[in-house]
């Protein structure tokens, strides 16, 4: 927290979120069904932009990037994906909280954010997470039944 990297990453972050919830509601103006498909996650965008921070980058311990370099096939993500589920159930064990900044995927071909991490932009695919101690007690997860849940086929 606080130092000039984070500071960066977050002022980064949040201009890439500012400007992606422009574009979007610019686009879902004269798209019905994209406006359908996108109103939720706009409006997260939009509640991000109001507050002025990204929740978890430079108000956590640690906002970590994770990077996997492009290939083919492409499977970036999904290699990503499984290393965030990792640490997300080893926070989860170590009783730490865990939020996914997804919006950080949106920079892997950001010049100033690829400067900052020291790598070429358009090279690696990017994903990040904020960990650290709750500042407060979470209530316990609800969660469904079996049954709900899972369709046993025969």
């Amino acid at each position: 927290m606080g130092s000039k990297s984070m500071t960066t990453a977050a002022a980064l972050i949040f201009e890439e979120i500012s400007t992606t919830v422009s574009k979007l509601e610019l686009a879902m103006e004269n798209d019905q069904q994209l406006r359908e498909q996108a109103i939720d996650f706009a409006n997260r965008l939009v509640m991000i932009k109001k507050i002025g921070t990204v929740p978890g980058v430079g108000t956590t311990p640690y906002f970590i990037i994770i990077a996997e370099k492009k290939g083919f096939p492409r499977v970036e993500q999904q290699s990503l994906a499984h290393c965030l589920e990792n640490r997300w159930l080893k926070a989860t064990a170590l009783d730490l909280g865990f939020q996914l900044i997804s919006a950080t995927a949106q920079l892997a071909d950001n010049p100033s954010f690829c400067a900052m991490l020291g790598i070429n932009p358009g090279e690696w695919a990017l994903n990040g997470y904020a960990v650290g101690y709750s500042a407060k007690e979470l209530s316990p997860s609800i969660l469904p039944s079996v049954d709900e849940v899972i369709r046993w086929l025969e």
